[in-house]
This record gives structure tokens, C-alpha cells and sequence, in this order.
């Protein structure tokens, strides 16, 4: 049996090589039907234990300090994608995971600058998300997220709508996006939805986009709409893939 350490040394062999991958879900927005972005996840298909669940690995990846290279890798793996992608003529900007631990690194926005740079995409059709939403109220981060901003970068966080960061707080961070996760956009009925339309209002006035996650079905689609929200994401949309080049580029009727 694979212990915690046992992954961590296979996780830190693995990062450079093909058993690290990354599959793309896009997002739709809400007012075009097009694809407008798509987001970079990484997965781990290990050679005896198989496909590793995406949670496990990122918590082994922070816990041995793996969680560097992993990211690094998994920003050049976007960036890659996204450079065919504006080549085809599909010019989506491209979603990547970034973990606290990775923003507590002073150097972490130089180095996403160097990379656009280097792979010929603009800052401005990069958004960098949280894995977090608490850590936007560490000084490190928010210095990074700052920096981030600064040369175009799009920062996004998750989680919004849970209540844990003071709806005051979002104008004054270095935010563009804001990401409703999906349990809470299939469950609004009621007095949930009504406190989740009054949230998507509290970002739109706070200058910020809104992204439904989880849409799996067309109640939910209709539900995200009636929110209010900028952009959708979702099984119902299309499930994580491979490949690069999406058919097509419209939302489900």
C-alpha cells in the first residue's frame, strides 16, 4: 500500500514527465453563448495506483513542497494550450490553480510574466485562481496577487458566495473574478437564492465578474442566469477533456 511519502517522491519524479497532465473545462458566457475561457487542471495518472484523486494529490504536492515545480509546470501546460489555441483563431483566455503556498514565493509573478513572455500570450488573457479564498488576507499573497494585476494578469477567487470573506473586502482586492461554487448554485431556492442574487450584485458593484461552477444540468444553467452571473462552467457545458480544441463553440440550447 502507497503511503503519504511514498507519493511524494513518485509526485516529485512524475512532475516533469507525462504521467502529469492537464485536461480543459471551458466556460461559456452567459450573454454570447461562446466559449470565452477554459481552465487548466492537472491530473495524475500513476502507473500502479492509476488515476490519483485531484484532491490527494495537491494536498501531498503541499505538504512535501512539490506544489512548486507541479504549478510551474501546470502554468506552462496552460500557457502551451493556449498559444495553439489563438493560432487556430480561438482566442479564449486560459484559467490556472494556484496554491497560497506558490504566492508566498516573492517571485512568482516575475516568473508568470517571463512565461507569457516567452510563450507569445498577452497577460491580459490569463487568469490566475485561487485554490483559497481565505488567502487573499495574507499580506505575501496579496502582494503577489498585486503584482499579478499590475501586468494585466485576471485574478479569480472561488468559493464566493460561502460568506467567508467580508463582502467590504472585494473593492479593495486585486480581483477580477469572483467563482460560485456548484453546490451552491444547485441548491438556490428560496431564501438561498435570493442571498446569492444580493451576493452577484455586491460583486458586479464591486467591478468583478461571476462565474457559476457545477452547471450540470439546463435548471442549473437557467438558475446561474437567474442569478445574474457573467459566465458558466460545468458538465453541461463540457466535461474536463484533453484535447485542446473544443467542437464547436456555443453553450447547450
Amino acid at each position: 500500500m502507497l503511503t503519504s511519502e511514498d507519493l511524494a517522491t513518485d509526485l516529485a519524479a512524475a512532475v516533469a514527465g507525462p504521467e502529469i497532465f492537464a485536461v480543459y473545462q471551458p466556460q461559456v458566457s452567459l450573454e454570447t453563448g461562446s466559449i470565452v475561457a477554459a481552465e487548466a487542471l492537472c491530473r495524475w495518472e500513476h502507473p500502479r495506483r492509476g488515476d490519483v484523486d485531484p484532491e490527494t494529490m495537491i494536498a501531498v504536492a503541499e505538504r512535501s513542497g512539490v506544489i512548486h515545480a507541479l504549478g510551474r509546470r501546470m502554468l506552462a501546460e496552460g500557457l502551451r494550450a493556449q498559444a495553439e489555441w489563438h493560432e487556430a483563431g480561438r482566442p479564449w483566455a486560459v484559467a490556472v490553480n494556484v496554491s497560497p503556498l506558490q504566492l508566498a514565493d516573492d517571485s512568482f509573478a516575475t516568473h508568470v510574466a517571463e512565461e507569457c513572455r516567452r510563450r507569445g500570450v498577452p497577460t491580459g488573457s490569463l487568469i490566475v485562481e485561487l485554490t483559497a479564498d481565505g488567502a487573499v488576507e495574507d499580506a505575501v499573497v496579496l502582494g503577489q496577487l498585486r503584482s499579478l494585476d499590475e501586468i494585466g494578469v485576471e485574478v479569480s477567487l472561488p468559493g464566493y458566495g460561502e460568506g467567508s470573506l467580508p463582502s467590504e473586502l472585494l473593492p479593495r482586492l486585486p480581483l477580477t473574478e469572483v467563482k460560485i461554487p456548484g453546490r451552491l448554485v444547485r441548491s438556490a431556492e428560496g431564501p438561498a437564492l435570493a442571498a446569492l442574487r444580493e451576493a452577484v450584485m455586491v460583486a458586479h458593484e464591486a467591478g468583478l465578474r461571476v462565474v457559476a461552477e457545477g452547471v450540470e444540468t439546463l435548471t442549473h444553467l437557467d438558475l446561474a442566469v437567474e442569478l445574474g452571473c457573467d459566465r458558466a462552467q460545468g458538465f453541461l457545458i463540457r466535461p474536463p477533456d484533453s484535447e485542446i480544441a473544443f467542437p464547436g463553440s456555443g453553450a447547450p440550447n
